[in-house]
């Protein structure tokens, strides 16, 4: 499935990506969105307020279960979570669910989502240090859990957010992949600049309507990267997720490049030359 509709995975685009990525300072530039990525920073906030990984871990899990039509900015519904947390990991998350502003919409939905990732809490603690080294797993584990699709967007987004506790806590670990990226606007938007999924010009609107239609069709062009990179592709995911934001705060190319070389102020030419590939600058 390369074309959906209107909107095709532009070949030639995937090739000069997945090349680009396969430099050193390109990979540096992966790890290093990591590192600087709000969600990251919220993460290691919501650790320090918790005794054990565990519960810390399946806090964090349980916000990214429910982190779905928002009424604010990631970085601001993160940064409200890292605040609801104090050490008890399912009274934090109701509590976040019921009150949070970030919420406002379908409440009740998340609610019940929160309901069933309760009881998943026992075997969650139970089998903890077997989820460290499979993330597929608690993939598997999760969707069933919450009755969705394994590569629903929640669920594959959960796993990251796991992956991002463990990170901050100096565990090494392997990220599959076989575990597709958590497709959201931003990254519908950065897959409209590069041009490498084509069909339409690189809006807000246009990156809305990618993602209403074809939000497969954007997990497989960076899935096909990912294998030509050697980079999974949830690690691709922090790099895109702030050019994305950078796109929409810039609105086009060259203020989206003024944004991003503000976060990046140490960039090198290798990933230079990749950050302009991803937001429409070069081809």
């Amino acid at each position: 499935m390369d074309d959906v509709g209107a909107f095709r995975i532009n070949k030639e685009v995937l090739e000069e990506i997945s090349l680009r990525l396969m430099d050193e300072g390109s990979r540096e530039l992966i790890e290093m969105s990591e590192e600087i990525d709000p969600q990251m920073n919220s993460v290691k906030n919501i650790l320090a307020k918790f005794s054990s990984l565990e519960a810390a871990s399946f806090y964090i899990i349980g916000v990214a279960s429910i982190s779905y039509q928002l009424s604010a900015k990631g970085e601001e519904h993160w940064a409200i979570a890292s605040s609801y947390a104090s050490g008890d990991p399912i009274e934090d998350l109701q509590l976040f669910t019921v009150r949070s502003p970030t919420l406002r919409f379908s409440r009740e939905a998340r609610e019940a989502r929160v309901k069933r990732l309760v009881s998943f809490w026992p075997s969650f603690k139970q089998n903890f240090t077997e989820y460290i080294s499979d993330l597929e797993r608690l993939r598997r584990n999760l969707a069933q859990v919450l009755r969705a699709e394994v590569d629903a967007k929640t669920v594959v987004f959960s796993v990251k957010m796991f992956y991002y506790a463990l990170k901050a806590s100096d565990i090494k670990v392997e990220v599959p992949f076989t575990i597709p990226i958590p497709v959201d606007r931003r990254v519908c938007l950065v897959s409209l600049a590069s041009r490498l999924v084509e069909g339409a010009p690189p809006t807000l609107e246009e990156a809305r309507k990618l993602l209403s239609k074809a939000p497969k069709l954007v997990a497989k062009a960076w899935n096909d990267v990912s294998l030509r990179a050697m980079i999974p592709p949830l690690r691709l995911d922090a790099l895109l997720w702030l050019l994305g934001g950078c796109y929409e705060r810039g609105g086009n190319p060259e203020k989206a490049l003024e944004k991003a070389r503000k976060i990046f102020p140490s960039i090198n030419h290798q990933a230079l030359s990749l950050v302009k590939l991803l937001i429409g600058l070069e081809s």
